[in-house]
């Protein structure tokens, strides 16, 4: 399988939009108008989230390692698409 940055960018670029539309700032968007660049922007407010939640989610019980692993690996998954899309 292809790694395709841009259709990655698209895709959680696409999630974003979608999750504000019910948010106040919804009629100000449209996921047609959703541009991979836009994924640019929405990285560095996303990836500190991200890092806390796996720092945190290794201490539930179970699955909580395997959880923040998860995480760590989509995290450079995101790094990657950032460096891109991005350039840098």
């Amino acid at each position: 399988m292809k790694f395709d940055a841009e259709g990655i960018a698209k895709e959680i670029v696409g999630q974003v939009a979608t999750a504000q539309k019910s948010g106040p700032a919804a009629a100000s968007i449209t996921v047609a108008a959703v541009k991979p660049s836009d994924f640019c922007s929405i990285w560095p407010k996303a990836k500190p989230v991200l890092e806390f939640l796996a720092g945190v989610v290794v201490f539930i019980p179970g699955a909580g390692a395997t959880a923040g692993a998860v995480l760590q690996g989509l995290i450079k998954v995101g790094d990657q698409v950032a460096s891109q899309m991005c350039g840098g």
